[in-house]
C-alpha cells in the first residue's frame, strides 16, 4: 500500500472508529467480541482497502464488513454458552445507567434481526436510510419499512412491559 494510501486509511479509521465501536457493541453485548470484532475487521479493511473503489463509501464499507465479522462471532459463540460479567456486575456505580442500558439491550433482544441492524445503525450510529441502504444492500424503500415495523414492535414490547409493571 502507497504511503498516502495508508495515511488515508488511517484518517478514515479515526473518524469512523466510535462509530464502530457502538455498532459492535450493539450487536455483540460484549466488550471483548466487540474489540475481536473491531481488530477482524481492521484487519480486512486494511488488506482490501486498495480494492475500494470510491473512497467516499469507507464508512459505509467498513461498517459492512464490521456487521459480517460481529455475526461471524456471534455465530462462532452459540456454539460456547458463557455468562456476561456485564450483567451480573455493576462497576460504574450509576445504577440507573446500568438498568437503561439492560432496557435497550432486552429490547433490541425481543425484535426480529433484521429490524434490530437497521435499529441499531440508524439510532446508534446515527446513519441515514441511504447509508444504511448502501451497507446493507437493500432498497431505501425497505430500510424505511423495517425501521417503521421497528418502531412498531418496539412500542408494542415497553406497552405491554408497562403494562406488567402497572397490573
Amino acid at each position: 500500500m502507497r504511503e498516502e494510501d495508508k495515511e488515508e486509511f488511517i484518517s478514515n479509521i479515526n473518524q469512523n472508529r466510535l462509530k464502530m465501536y457502538k455498532t459492535a457493541i450493539a450487536i455483540l453485548k460484549n466488550e471483548d467480541d466487540a474489540n475481536d470484532a473491531i481488530q477482524d475487521t481492521l484487519y480486512s479493511a486494511y488488506k482490501n482497502y486498495e480494492n475500494l473503489k470510491e473512497k467516499a463509501y469507507f464508512s459505509t464499507w467498513v461498517i459492512r464488513i464490521l456487521i459480517n465479522k460481529c455475526y461471524d462471532i456471534i455465530n462462532k459463540n452459540k456454539k460456547i454458552a458463557y455468562i456476561d460479567d456485564s450483567i451480573t456486575e455493576n462497576t460504574t456505580g450509576t445504577e440507573d445507567n446500568y438498568e437503561i442500558e439492560n432496557s435497550l439491550e432486552w429490547v433490541l433482544k425481543q425484535i426480529d434481526k433484521d429490524l434490530k441492524d437497521i435499529v441499531v445503525l440508524y439510532y446508534y450510529d446515527e446513519l441515514s436510510v441511504t447509508e444504511i441502504s448502501n451497507i446493507l444492500g437493500i432498497p431505501q424503500g425497505t430500510v424505511k419499512s423495517r425501521l417503521a415495523r421497528a418502531r412498531e414492535q418496539i412500542g408494542k414490547i415497553i406497552k405491554k412491559e408497562e403494562g406488567e409493571f402497572n397490573g
